[in-house]
């Protein structure tokens, strides 16, 4: 099992691979994963956040999600951004918090990522999103992303 330590060493590079990391540190890796996003370093928490799920182990899910609630933008959008990369039929709780994030950048990244998913709930919120959401450049969007024109306003 890596320590936290080899795990931030590993992390803290300017590009990484992150498929062969995740072979190389497995499922082993994932609680100090967890340790790393809940630290207040963005620059690795994001990454933490990624790989653990590329990972995909029976964890990254909650590591995700706790991803999804830190207080840095860039670490929310890592998380969105990593939806994505789950095994099937997962990410969804995460998705529905990611897609009512109030910074929009983080939202329109959760779209990306939850219209991948393949979940009818999370493409029918994408859709009302189209129509409802408060950022122009999100509705537009999400839009393009479900091919749901927003109905006409009165």
């Amino acid at each position: 099992m890596p320590s936290a330590k080899e795990v931030r060493a590993a992390l803290d590079k300017d590009e990484l691979d992150y498929g062969a990391l995740a072979r190389e540190l497995g499922e082993d890796a994932l609680p100090q994963l967890q340790e790393l996003v809940v630290e207040d370093d963005p620059r690795i928490a994001s990454k933490a956040a990624y790989l653990a799920a590329l990972i995909g182990g029976t964890s990254s899910d909650d590591i995700l999600a706790t991803a999804a609630h830190s207080r840095h933008d860039v670490v929310r959008v890592s998380a969105a951004a990593a939806l994505s990369t789950l095994p099937a039929g997962r990410g969804k709780r995460v998705a529905e918090l990611l897609l009512a994030d109030p910074d929009a950048g983080v939202r329109a990244r959760a779209m990306r990522s939850a219209v991948q998913l393949d979940d009818s709930e999370l493409t029918r919120s994408v859709e009302e999103m189209a129509r409802q959401d408060d950022d122009p450049a999100v509705r537009n969007l999400a839009t393009r992303l479900t091919g749901d024109p927003p109905e006409a306003q009165p």
